[in-house]
Order: structure tokens, then C-alpha cells, then sequence
């Protein structure tokens, strides 16, 4: 009889514990979530002008990813939420960015009346603006605008706050430490942006403005962009002013980055399909070095979607720099060239 009692006892427990675990979780919401982007690459060769290099490799379209999003209900129209999100190689399974969760890692508390406050590697608000209302492409590798743009897509040691959006217009500053024992302003960055959404219409304007590692230079930039819903298409266009230090060296001749970039793209979606393409164009004006250096960047892509989380998709790209112009596509290297890319992919979502 004692050991039936125990046994109830150890299973009512056993059941309330199960219980209380399952309410303490029920007031979450943990989604695992991710995307994988896998196709063929062929890049001519920016450096000497001829030979090329063709791979299978990730993020043509988007980079590949794996993610936890969490968020908890505190009540009055509170919460906390969190991100954690790794980066992937597709062709090989490496983790990118040299980190686990390099993409992304952030926690944060929100409120519907006065916004939301985040601390961790972040995207930055410059980033966001720009790639969600100013190019057809996204962050796509080939044709993204973002090859002849600047602009910091992740900032670690970040906090961010977003307002509440009043009228479609939502606004983001970011703070960024350099957590340098140099000076205060070592390696620190401020980001601000505004982004307004009313029906086909979407505008935004950022500004950034970072010091290097050392505080010794540093580097500014502005951006507008806008898209407008045509109905049939949906049409881009963009500009962005950047200034930046490269030389840092007190009194010393500079050779500052004095930058011009302007864009305008298209889509046309029709059914399952989808037909994008852009022009960016890019008027770098030293003071000494490359002195008014040009490149002009055309993108065309095409995207087939398959079902509502698969899809293929294509792009051909062509890069071409004067005046001493170093723009480039993919590779790490200074070119000498222009460079003409060329991709074929396929991207699922889950």
C-alpha cells in the first residue's frame, strides 16, 4: 500500500512539475526559422582583367541562415524578445562570419507605447532602411547596389531603439562601443535612420558616422532611397553621400573617400514570376589618390518561384570601373578591372 501511495505521489508530482513547466513555456513563443541559398557563381577576374573563377556557393540571392527567435508576453502590451542567428556556407557547412551567432545575437524588451530598446550584434538601422526601400536586390552577392555602396550591415556591442511607428514613419538610433581602453571614441559608431510606409509607398533616410579601431579616422555616410507600387512594377531609386578619412595622420595630405552613388531599379512580377534589374553608378572624388574615379554597376535578375518558401533564381551583373574605380562583386582583392558575374541558384525558406 505504501509503495502504491509513493508511486501515486512520485506521479502527481511528477505530473504537476510537467505542468508547470509547460505554463512557464506557454507564455513564449520560440521559432526556429532559417534559409538556405545554394547555386553556381562565375566571376571573371578583377585583377588582371582575364581568367575567371566559377564555384558552388552560398548567398546569391541571401545568405544562408539558422535562427532562434523568442519572444515572452509580460502583460500590458510588454514584452521581451531575443534573436540568435548563425550564419552558414551552404557549400561546405562552415559557420560564416566567424562566430557562432555572427549574424545576429540580441535581446530586448518592447512596449507598444514607447518602442522597443536591443543589446547585442545587430543589424544596423542604415542597413535595414536602404536594403528594404532602395534596391530591387536586396543583399543579393551579384547584383546588389550594395557593391558599390558603404554602409555597415552589423555592429557588435550595440544597443538600438526603435519608436513606435505614428503615422507610417518609424524611427531607429543605434549606439555602437568600441570597448577601447584608447579613448572613448575608439571604434565607436552612431547610426539613425527613418523610415516612413504609407500604401505603395516606402522612403528612407540614414545617416551613420564611424571611427576605425584606433579613433585615428574615421568615416560618414547619408542615404535616400525610396520605392514606389506601381501596380504592375515596382520601381527604386536611391542616393548616397560618403565621406571618409582613409589616411588619418594629423596635418598630412589626405586621401579621403569623397563618394557619389546613385541608383534606380525595376520589378516586374507576373504570376510565379518575377524580372528585376538596376543601375548604380558610383563618382569617387579624391583629393589626391584616383582623383574622380568612376564605376557603373548593372544588374539584371530573374526569380521563378516554385512554392511559397522555394525558389529559383538568376543574375547577370557587369561592374565597370575608370578613372581608377575599385569596385568589385565578391572577391576580397583590390581590382584592376571591372568584373562581369554570373549566378544560378535556388533558395528555400523554413
Amino acid at each position: 500500500m505504501t509503495h502504491r501511495v509513493t508511486a501515486t505521489l512520485s506521479l502527481a508530482c511528477a505530473t504537476l512539475a510537467s505542468s508547470a513547466f509547460t505554463s512557464a513555456y506557454a507564455q513564449s513563443n520560440v521559432t526556429v526559422y532559417g534559409l538556405v541559398d545554394s547555386g553556381f557563381i562565375y566571376q571573371s577576374d578583377p585583377i588582371t582583367g582575364s581568367g575567371s573563377k566559377k564555384s558552388i556557393t552560398g548567398g546569391g540571392q541571401a545568405g544562408s541562415r539558422l535562427g532562434l527567435r523568442g519572444a515572452e508576453d509580460l502583460g500590458g502590451g510588454n514584452k521581451a524578445f531575443f534573436t540568435l542567428e548563425m550564419g552558414i556556407n551552404a557549400d561546405d557547412g562552415t559557420s560564416t562570419l566567424g562566430a557562432l551567432f555572427g549574424r545576429q545575437a540580441f535581446v530586448g524588451l518592447e512596449s507598444a507605447r514607447l518602442g522597443s530598446l536591443s543589446l547585442g550584434r545587430q543589424y544596423t538601422p542604415f542597413y535595414i532602411t536602404t536594403v528594404l526601400t532602395g534596391d530591387p536586390f536586396g543583399a543579393g552577392t551579384v547584383g546588389a547596389g550594395l557593391n558599390l555602396q558603404n554602409g555597415f550591415s552589423r555592429l557588435n556591442n550595440s544597443a538600438v531603439y526603435k519608436t513606435p511607428t505614428f503615422a507610417g514613419l518609424t524611427g531607429s538610433i543605434m549606439y555602437a562601443a568600441g570597448e577601447s581602453t584608447l579613448s572613448t571614441s575608439a571604434g565607436r559608431s552612431y547610426v539613425a535612420a527613418l523610415l516612413y510606409q504609407n500604401g505603395p509607398l516606402k522612403a528612407s533616410l540614414a545617416h551613420y558616422d564611424t571611427n576605425n579601431a584606433t579613433g585615428t579616422t574615421s568615416s560618414y555616410g547619408t542615404m535616400l532611397t525610396g520605392s514606389y507600387d506601381l501596380g504592375p512594377v515596382i520601381m527604386f531609386g536611391g542616393m548616397q553621400r560618403l565621406r571618409s578619412d582613409l589616411n588619418g595622420v594629423p596635418g598630412a595630405t589626405k586621401q579621403d573617400t569623397d563618394m557619389n552613388v546613385y541608383s534606380v531599379g525595376a520589378k516586374l512580377p507576373f504570376g510565379n514570376h518575377m524580372v528585376y534589374g538596376a543601375v548604380n553608378y558610383a563618382d569617387d572624388q579624391r583629393k589626391i589618390a584616383n582623383a574622380d574615379a568612376k564605376a557603373t554597376h548593372y544588374a539584371l535578375g530573374y526569380t521563378y518561384q516554385i512554392s511559397k518558401r522555394t525558389n529559383l533564381y538568376t543574375t547577370v551583373a557587369k561592374i565597370n570601373n575608370r578613372n581608377g574605380a575599385q569596385f568589385q562583386m565578391i572577391s576580397a582583392t583590390t581590382p584592376a578591372y571591372g568584373q562581369f558575374g554570373f549566378d544560378l541558384g535556388i533558395r528555400h525558406l523554413f
